[in-house]
């Protein structure tokens, strides 16, 4: 059964039918979402003749609320990037966390209403779903594309190849799905998370790579390769991005953009620690931007370079401007990577990315002393 509403998505209650004595009856094939927890039977008398009516008392929040989650594809094999997601909306809706490797309380962002959709880049699926009793209920679920993702082994250059040319899920998907939410729903996108491996220009969702074409240098470089399925720095500029403003329509006033993973890029972290070593702003420091290349500059043009360059041009800089307004975005500080932690509690386990402190203390004192940055509670700096 498909509701729809003039202020937010349409709303789906797949239903089964039992044969009875007396007819079909409806029921969930799963355990029934808490904003509808029951089926009502009821008898109605018309022109003589007796009917059976089945109600569903549905519960909505006077203003649509969504949580969007997405799971990259692991293509080193790793993680299971779909239970990152998992964890999250749990701890969303109950209020609290164990990502620190304690339970502690956070803002529940999720109630018995909020729809959580799932973006997975391993199925290849969109899916939403509605907290129930004992789990949560699944709306829907959808394959983007024609086809599910190529999954074969990501260092062969056909399996690579074949990922960019099939029609099947892409960060497209995902921008154009927060599109529309902005022009049904505007405003009611809470949070926004991705969770994969990640470098300065963005989550790897898929590993495809562009085409010489619209690559640096190319004929068509502004353009996003429509076969690249990953994020890119330019995926908010006018050209591959038209509906920018309905984009930034959907996000709630205090929502919260987070890019799970790493910006572990060495070179970004031999700058800081180079940096970090120097006694004054005017003293010359040397690091190696990569094994053929060894750069020398001052600390205090280091520290611009840093500031002005690396902490402004990368995807989470890029996405917060496109965003606008009072969102926070979140990404790994430059030159970190990510390590997983899971935490078992009773029959299930709760899953989470964090940035080592203690291993990269040094970077983050710097961060906090020379910039003034300081990172949350797992580590993550905000763009």
């Amino acid at each position: 059964m498909c509701l729809s509403f003039p202020d937010r998505p349409d709303f789906v209650l797949p239903l089964t039918f039992v044969k009875e004595a007396d007819g079909p009856v409806p029921t969930f094939s799963q355990p029934a979402p808490l904003c509808c927890p029951v089926i009502q039977r009821s008898s109605e008398t018309a022109v003589g003749a007796v009917k059976t009516v089945f109600t569903l008392p549905l519960t909505l929040a006077t203003v649509h609320s969504e949580v969007l989650l997405v799971a990259g594809w692991d293509y080193s094999g790793g993680a299971n990037n779909a239970a990152y997601c998992d964890t999250y909306r749990e701890d969303l809706y109950s209020g609290s966390t164990h990502r620190t490797g304690v339970k502690t309380s956070i803002p529940k962002r999720i109630d018995d209403s909020t729809v959580v959709t799932v973006f997975d880049f391993k199925s290849g699926e969109r899916s939403r779903t509605v907290k129930s009793a004992s789990g949560w209920f699944e709306l829907d679920r959808v394959l983007q594309g024609k086809v599910k993702p190529h999954l074969e082994k990501y260092s062969d250059p056909a399996n690579l190849k074949r990922r960019h040319d099939d029609d099947s899920v892409s960060i497209r998907h995902v921008y154009d799905y927060i599109t529309r939410l902005g022009t049904q729903a505007p405003g009611t996108l809470k949070e926004f998370h991705l969770f994969s491996h990640a470098w300065a220009g963005g989550p790897i969702l898929a590993d495809t790579n562009e085409d010489a074409a619209y690559q640096p240098g190319g004929s068509s470089e502004a353009q996003r390769d429509p076969g690249d399925k990953d994020p890119r720095l330019k995926d908010f500029d006018p050209v591959n991005m038209p509906r920018l403003n309905d984009f930034k329509a959907a996000f709630a006033a205090d929502s919260i953009v987070k890019v799970w993973g790493c910006m572990a890029t060495t070179a970004y972290r031999n700058l800081i620690r180079a940096t970090a070593s120097a006694k004054s702003d005017t003293e010359t420091i040397s690091y190696n931007w990569s094994e053929t290349d060894r750069r020398t500059t001052t600390a205090a043009k280091a520290k611009t370079y840093l500031r002005d360059v690396i902490l402004k041009h990368n995807y989470m800089a890029k996405l917060s401007a496109a965003i606008g307004g009072s969102a926070k975005v979140y990404g790994a500080p430059p030159g970190m990577g990510a390590n997983l932690r899971a935490v078992p509690l009773g029959k299930k386990t709760f899953n989470y990315m964090y940035v080592d402190g203690i291993l990269y203390k040094r970077e983050y004192d710097f961060l906090k002393s020379a910039m003034g940055l300081v990172p949350d509670d797992t580590g993550y700096l905000l763009f």
